[in-house]
């Protein structure tokens, strides 16, 4: 999966990019790719630790792992993001 950088990533954007990487882990779990090897494997998750509040993180991961496509999950997490993003300039 290609990593995408966040900072300049628009609302909607943002959006596609965690629908693909729910996208990705499904794929790779479907293909028989055990979820510690996939974790172990990639740093697409960790890109989003500089822009969610730590108590926010763990959502951000259990979202993204369990396919969640719930509006309000997502919308809270973006706003997460871009207030760290406006936060840093």
């Amino acid at each position: 999966m290609e990593k995408k950088d966040i900072k300049d990533m628009s609302r909607q954007d943002i959006k596609e990019y965690l629908f693909s990487i729910q996208n990705f882990f499904k794929k790779s779990l479907d293909e028989g790719k055990d979820m510690d090897y996939i974790l172990d494997n990639t740093t697409i998750l960790d890109d989003f630790e500089d822009y969610l509040p730590e108590e926010e993180y763990p959502i951000f991961v259990m979202t993204i792992l369990n396919g969640f496509k719930s509006e309000e999950v997502i919308s809270t997490l973006i706003d997460k993001i871009e207030d760290k993003i406006q936060l840093n300039g």
